[in-house]
């Protein structure tokens, strides 16, 4: 779900709110850095903007949901003795891509000063800043 711009957001804003998604690809370079990047920035503005902190929440929410898949895919293909690969490593790749692809939305999104929901867990990070 997409919700209308803030005309009230800084230039500033913005930029964290864009950086908070696009910081996670770090995690293809840096171990962890697709956790720890949107974690620093919803702790340094947790109490200094809702639009960051919004943006920055799901980014890890984001992260930790697509881990969490990999983690069962995974699980998944031991349970069947690796039969499951068959069907997880097409899923495994699909989930890359898909990560890529919200991502780079969701921080365009952010950029513009758009408050963008990124599927299952914008709702979730709303709900956690109860906005």
């Amino acid at each position: 779900m997409t919700y209308p711009q803030d005309g009230s957001l800084s230039a500033d804003e913005k930029l964290w709110g864009m950086l908070a998604h696009l910081l996670t690809l770090l995690g293809y370079i840096v171990t962890l850095g697709q956790y720890i990047a949107p974690l620093v920035i919803y702790l340094v503005y947790k109490d200094r903007s809702q639009f960051v902190a919004f943006h920055a929440l799901q980014a890890l929410f984001f992260q930790l949901l697509a881990l969490a898949v990999a983690i069962a895919l995974v699980l998944f293909s031991i349970i069947t003795l690796g039969l499951g690969m068959l069907l997880a490593v097409p899923l495994a790749i699909a989930l890359a891509i898909a990560v890529l692809v919200y991502t780079i939305i969701a921080a365009i999104q952010a950029n513009n000063g758009v408050w963008y929901e990124l599927p299952i867990v914008g709702r979730w990070a709303r709900n956690t800043l109860q906005i």
